[in-house]
């Protein structure tokens, strides 16, 4: 008899066009994946995909039964999230590093605390990246930064805390002003095509300074590391966990208005995993709460 398993490992089949990378998402080899597509369409009698050399189609009678299946999938997990607030059921959530290291990391354990029966499954990454996976079902939802301009369509961010960005140098600049470290010293530039480089372009643009770039970083952590090496100074977030006082390094905050990273979560707009998403929201966001490092108020130049 056909399992909500089944089910689920038809929808991403659906969704990714691959029987491979369908094992790769679940953690089964690419035969197991067609022997449960197999079963599942002898079973229903139904011819799901039409299957080529190095992907798969939907066919058109294929497309209802998976319209039909994600509603019957839906339903169940509505069923996982039980009165008294007990959560079931599988999670696979996208997160930054940096939010690992900041206060979503603290909630981590409050998370498995509260709802210990949630099997919450990470996987570490950009924002950018996590927006097309969320988009395509791949991902059920993801901590990362606010989307710069606008969310992606389809989409909606739930905000938890805000990091204020700050500049990080070796200790023994500890005297020197912002704006003399940021003329005169290599910069490490966080990478400009994601959407924490681009609040960090703003911020210099704010500053009115054009730094002498040594490199651009992924890693706000690998950006540490050679400030800590005197390889030059960053602008980075500053991590609720970061114990960069304790590692040679000096955190000054920039001239003028607080300039802000939200952290959220991104999901789309409709999913079957609703209500374990929103639950989690209440709690990282009231546990966050009130994060704004120092107390800053300041500005998010990147609206919702």
């Amino acid at each position: 008899m056909s399992s909500i398993r089944q089910f689920r490992t038809a929808l991403a089949a659906g969704k990714l066009g691959s029987f491979a990378e369908v094992g790769r998402q679940v953690g089964l080899t690419q035969a197991a994946v067609s022997l449960q597509i197999k079963n599942l369409e002898s079973e229903l009698g139904v011819r799901l995909f039409e299957r080529g050399p190095q992907s798969l189609a939907v066919t058109p009678d294929g497309r209802q039964v998976l319209d039909r299946l994600e509603k019957l999938v839906a339903d169940y997990d509505h069923l996982l999230t039980q009165p008294g607030g007990v959560l079931r059921g599988t999670l696979h959530v996208g997160a930054l590093v940096s939010a690992l290291m900041g206060s979503f990391g603290g909630a981590l354990a409050r998370i498995k605390r509260e709802y210990p029966a949630l099997d919450l499954r990470l996987l570490a990454g950009q924002s950018g990246e996590f927006a097309r996976m969320v988009a395509k079902g791949e991902l059920d939802a993801a901590v990362v930064a606010e989307p710069p301009y606008s969310v992606p369509a389809g989409l909606i961010w739930t905000p938890f805390y805000q990091e204020r960005l700050v500049l990080i140098a070796p200790q023994e600049m500890v005297r020197r002003s912002v704006l003399d470290l940021l003329h005169h010293e290599p910069f490490l530039q966080f990478d400009r095509s994601l959407w924490t480089g681009r609040l960090v372009g703003y911020a210099l643009e704010q500053l009115g300074i054009t730094p002498n770039i040594a490199l651009e970083l992924n890693s706000i952590e690998a950006i540490a590391q050679l400030v800590r090496q005197r390889y030059g100074v960053a602008i980075v977030p500053h991590l609720a966990n970061a114990e960069w006082s304790e590692q040679q390094l000096v955190v000054k905050d920039l001239p003028g208005p607080a300039i802000l990273r939200g952290v959220g979560m991104l999901e789309r707009r409709e999913h079957s995993k609703k209500a374990v998403t929103q639950a989690l929201c209440a709690l990282v966001a009231d546990g966050a709460r009130g994060q704004t490092l120092n107390g800053s108020r300041g500005q998010t130049p990147y609206g919702v």
